[in-house]
């Protein structure tokens, strides 16, 4: 049986004695078969405390579970920095203050009088689920709560509405939750499915048991914005040269996404592909599926039969974009009854949605064609890649080689799987201090540029830059975000700023 070894950095500090904590390093022995709860016991650490029913905080990801360390190794590596599962509640070491946090809910435990005793203490089951969220909104409810008060609906039927109408204030309420999938080891998407459907109860107007909520006139603000052509629109379809995309388009008029396309469409002229312009609906967005599914369903089925009558596939260029129309597909792939409404929806059109539509997503397709010759390699560089937010698993990409064969250093780090740019359109000024928390963050690693596979959070560090760094309280440091396709570009030699969409940005790229 083999013993290998873990570099461990692990967070002390007593909430009795000290200002300020500290991070212990050593070294720990362990075999195969070792379970985390052993390595916790056995630590050569003096005096060191910790939740022996296991919640603390591996790499800034949450994990609840006793693991065996090779499982654990083989999700984090060897080097561990270990902490409490709330910093912010820490009582000793990796044990938190459980009271002190759930003192946060006193004027709510006051206020439901309907609630018994025993069903106040339960929310003490929950509370460690609010931790689990990368949130750097202090005032943020938490995640377990909003459990913890959903689970109160099945006890309480008849106070739904109030219960509801408890999480909905706009700046700290439910309605500002970030995914938590990514935070939490193993990965697990039960709460985001269960916020999301709450989330649902506030923006289905059809379902949302308070009409003077303001969620319902949020709702009809994202309803308005989606626009389907008044006529047919005209097909003229195209003889696919060696491979023919149709761009996807489809997103708010106001965002900036002209570098993006014309980025992507330069990157398939290189390969001796062919991208077109069609007019695409906007499907709503991140709030598409949750203020008017139907809608939703309806913009991304006439898109994708758009580009199929036209005997091309639909490319998505940004992460949330594919992440949208796959959620769609999905659910219209699965539900031939909805299908066929959508269909004759889509017949005053003349489009058909049909199973056998192709799809894309431009990262994935530039990861698997790599036979190209490097011009200009990034030798020296550094970025972080931050992915976007997301409501769906979506297909994962294999970015090392590109990477790799760009000699591009990539820096991987928690928060690149963060993000705040959905809540522009919530709580935008929560959204943009949040986001300038994480990207200077990564500016002050010392990166040459940031990279987005996201739409919205191009948006956010690049367009809104200026104020993003204002609500953050920084000055402004003006480096430059970039998409997959451009950085590609520049590594095949593209030196026209226009052909790679550069001129377009905030931002200016001057290491070129």
């Amino acid at each position: 049986m083999s013993v290998c070894k873990l570099a461990l950095s692990v967070f002390r500090f007593d909430a009795q004695k000290d200002y300020n904590p500290f991070y212990e390093k050593c070294v720990f022995e362990y075999q195969d078969n070792t379970l985390l709860s052993e390595v916790l016991q056995a630590l050569p650490l003096r005096d060191l405390s910790y939740d022996t029913s296991i919640a603390l905080k591996i790499n800034n990801i949450a994990v609840f579970s006793n693991r065996t360390i090779t499982e654990l190794v083989g999700r984090f590596g060897k080097e561990w920095v270990l902490e409490p599962i709330s910093i912010r509640y820490a009582l000793k070491d990796l044990l938190i203050n459980s009271q002190e946090a759930l003192n946060f809910y006193r004027s709510f435990m006051k206020s439901g009088e309907f609630l018994t005793s025993k069903e106040k203490a339960e929310l003490s089951k929950f509370i460690n689920i609010n931790f689990i969220s990368p949130q750097k909104n202090p005032d943020y409810f938490g995640d377990g709560f909003f459990l913890y008060v959903k689970w109160l609906f099945t006890r309480h039927p008849n106070q739904i509405k109030r219960l509801l109408e408890s999480v909905s204030d706009p700046k700290n309420g439910v309605m500002n939750f970030v995914s938590v999938a990514d935070f939490v080891y193993p990965k697990d998407e039960s709460i985001d499915q269960e916020i999301f459907g709450m989330q649902k109860m506030l923006t289905q107007v059809s379902k949302c048991p308070f009409a003077g909520s303001g969620w319902v006139d949020f709702s009809k603000d994202i309803q308005n914005k989606f626009q389907f052509p008044t006529t047919a629109p005209t097909i003229e379809p195209i003889k696919a040269q060696n491979g023919t995309y149709a761009l996807f388009s489809g997103y708010d008029k106001k965002w900036n996404f002209e570098p993006l396309l014309i980025s992507a469409a330069a990157w398939l002229e290189k390969m001796g592909l062919m991208g077109v312009r069609l007019d695409f609906c906007y499907d709503g967005g991140y709030w598409g599926s949750f203020c008017d599914p139907e809608k939703f369903l309806l913009a991304n089925a006439y898109n994708m039969a758009l580009a199929h009558k036209n005997n091309t596939t639909l490319l998505l260029c940004d992460r949330d974009a594919y992440a949208n129309v796959l959620q769609a597909k999905k659910t219209l792939d699965t539900d031939q009854s909805l299908r066929d409404k959508i269909n004759q929806s889509l017949a005053r059109y003349g489009l058909v949605y049909e199973e056998n539509i192709q799809i894309a997503y431009l990262n994935a397709l530039i990861a698997d064609t790599l036979q190209w010759e490097v011009s200009q390699s990034f030798d020296g560089f550094s970025t972080i890649f931050f992915k976007g937010s997301s409501k769906l698993e979506e297909q994962e990409v294999c970015y090392g080689e590109i990477f790799k064969k760009i000699a591009l250093k990539r820096y991987e780090m928690p928060l690149q799987n963060e993000s705040y740019a959905h809540l522009f359109a919530v709580n935008p000024d929560s959204a943009l201090k949040q986001s300038g928390a994480i990207l200077y963050e990564g500016i002050d690693r010392g990166v040459d540029f940031i990279m987005s596979a996201s739409m919205g959070q191009f948006e956010v560090f690049d367009t809104h830059a200026k104020k993003t760094a204002k609500l953050y309280k920084r000055d402004l440091i003006p480096t430059p975000t970039l998409f997959l396709p451009q950085v590609v570009l520049l590594a095949l030699g593209e030196k026209d700023l226009k052909k790679i969409g550069l001129h377009l940005h905030k931002n200016k790229v001057n290491f070129i």
